[in-house]
């Protein structure tokens, strides 16, 4: 009695189509991988296309600190940014932004992180293209607008009176 063979038939054609099936999911996953970053891609340069022309100007750099406000469209691009208030509209790609001062125009923003300090105020609109985390420690006058994953609203009158402790 020959046993031996059919097992080994059977285990061939488990083992083959373990294999495919194996290559397909590795096929899926690089595929959603590369989907995904050329949506990222997309929307990157659409955002940037925005801000490109003869009004606005472009301020790059890897590590990027104005401590005087901005007083021309920009549009700054990094990854770790603080800005101390602008008077005019400004827009903000990269990493993380943190804002510090007074924004009397809209402040756009696409990345990773935007943190409005203690001690800013925006006046005028903020625009979110996409953010993973928003907190607003400071004053915004009217109610953040567009796309983002956290949302961290100061509550009002948390602030302690001058003279308090909390």
């Amino acid at each position: 009695m020959n046993t031996t063979e059919p097992q080994s038939s059977t285990r061939s054609r488990s083992q083959k189509l373990g294999c495919a099936s194996l290559v397909l999911v590795m096929v899926g996953g690089i595929l959603l991988v590369a989907i995904a970053t050329w949506r990222i891609n997309r929307q990157v340069a659409t955002y940037e296309a925005r801000f490109a022309g003869e009004t606005w100007t472009r301020l790059d750099g890897p590590t990027i600190e104005l401590i005087e406000p901005i007083t021309q469209q920009t549009l700054i691009f990094g990854s770790d940014i603080e800005l101390h208030g602008a008077t005019v509209d400004i827009a903000i790609l990269g990493g993380a932004a943190e804002l510090h001062g007074e924004y009397l125009g809209t402040v756009h923003f696409l990345g990773r992180s935007l943190d409005l300090a203690p001690d800013g105020v925006i006046k005028g609109t903020l625009e979110i293209a996409g953010a993973r985390h928003v907190s607003i420690r400071g004053d915004l006058k009217g109610e953040p607008i567009g796309v983002w994953d956290r949302l961290f609203l100061k509550q009002k009158g948390s602030e302690p009176a001058p003279g308090e402790s909390r």
